[in-house]
């Protein structure tokens, strides 16, 4: 589901470089909680559990395409101000501005397409996860797996847009890194809209393209 942006969310500040093809690793993802998940797809595990945090998620393990993902948020920094789930305000905290995935097997994923989810513990409807061009609110991530397996693993992972148009690698409002020695795929979000202590479940769901 798309919405148009009700200007409740200012812009993302921080001045960003457009990635390179090698593409940087970015740190900073705090892990509260692993889980696996044995199989299937359209996986919703719910997170943290035993209360709410800043950095409201941890690690997550799911398998698809017969390999185990792990997924871990990466925060914003914590100068974000708007309106919780819950209907509370909140000033100088993070949202999720990026989605790892490590352990993403390209080759057995070859065709496919990779969709990633938040929810809180509020509403069953998926969180916005950034702000798209003209202004549209989109909630969520979708990788597309190139369907030739002998693609490079740093090549095989483009983005669909919140249009449904595959954008390549970036483009001014997301974009994709790897990182070969983790074998991890960062999604960046320029303007992210989810709030990290909100997020209480995430989902992964795997399509053909």
């Amino acid at each position: 589901m798309y919405e148009q942006d009700d200007g409740e969310y200012p812009a993302y500040e921080d001045d960003y470089v457009k990635p390179r093809k090698k593409r940087k690793l970015f740190g900073g993802t705090a892990l509260l909680i692993y889980a696996v998940i044995g199989a299937g797809l359209a996986q919703t595990i719910t997170l943290n559990g035993n209360g709410r945090v800043e950095f409201g998620q941890g690690v997550v393990t799911l398998k698809a395409c017969d390999s185990f993902i792990t997924i871990s948020l990466e925060p914003s920094p914590a100068t974000y101000s708007g309106t919780r789930a819950n209907g509370q305000s909140y000033t100088n905290m993070s949202r999720s501005r990026g989605i790892k995935l490590t352990g993403l097997d390209t080759k057995s994923c070859a065709g496919k397409k990779i969709k990633v989810q938040l929810f809180n513990s509020e509403t069953t409807t998926a969180m916005s996860l950034y702000t798209d061009a003209s202004s549209l609110v989109v909630d969520r991530a979708i990788l597309s797996i190139n369907s030739d397996n002998t693609v490079s693993r740093e090549d095989a992972v483009t983005l669909i847009n919140g249009k449904g148009q595959d954008i390549g690698y970036f483009d001014s409002y997301q974009y994709v890194n790897y990182d070969a020695n983790r074998a991890e795929y960062t999604v960046i979000f320029t303007s992210p809209l989810a709030l990290m202590a909100d997020v209480t479940r995430v989902s992964l769901e795997t399509t053909n393209a």
